[in-house]
């Protein structure tokens, strides 16, 4: 498994991410591993101080890969959790193992989710036809009143979920 990984990311890189995704990072390893841009990124809004200088005095690190090191939702920080995209990342910043949260459709299929009852957050299902499956439907804000929805995975099937778009977003524009 750990072989045919190693052999397929490169592929799977250029088509998910494309190079000019892997070209941003000029820390590579020589298995091609990086860490991402996302911890230079937090260094970075660190005070000046004794931490600081520490995490900065590691910026020479090469990863390596760990069958120890787990990605867990893939990279969430770095792309949406359970994603092709967050998983290759997991995997090019040297995760040997990849792991994903389970959750069933109404149709008792399992598929990757971090909550049955996310999909409100995560997809476009407020603005499809399958709005009319949430169990609690959208009510906007008011006053001090925050939008509500509640939305599930196990209301819906697996072909109605495939159809769901999962918005792009970055760590800094996660809300959650």
């Amino acid at each position: 498994m750990r072989t045919a990984l190693s052999l397929s990311l490169p592929l799977i890189s250029a088509l998910t991410l494309g190079s000019a995704a892997l070209a941003q990072d000029a820390s590579l390893s020589e298995d091609g591993l990086s860490y991402g841009p996302r911890p230079a990124y937090l260094i970075s809004k660190l005070p000046e101080g004794a931490l600081k200088s520490k995490l900065q005095s590691c910026a020479a690190q090469k990863p390596s890969r760990s069958t120890f090191s787990i990605g867990h939702r893939g990279a969430p920080l770095m792309f949406p959790e359970h994603t092709v995209q967050s998983n290759v990342a997991a995997a090019q910043m040297g995760a040997g193992i990849l792991e994903c949260d389970v959750t069933f459709t109404k149709d008792l299929e399992l598929i990757c989710r971090h909550a049955q009852n996310d999909l409100h957050t995560t997809t476009n299902i407020l603005t499809s036809d399958l709005a009319e499956t949430c169990i609690t439907p959208f009510t906007a804000a008011s006053g001090d009143t925050p939008a509500s929805a509640e939305c599930r995975s196990s209301d819906i099937t697996l072909a109605q979920f495939r159809t769901l778009e999962r918005p792009k977003w970055t760590a800094l524009t996660r809300q959650h």
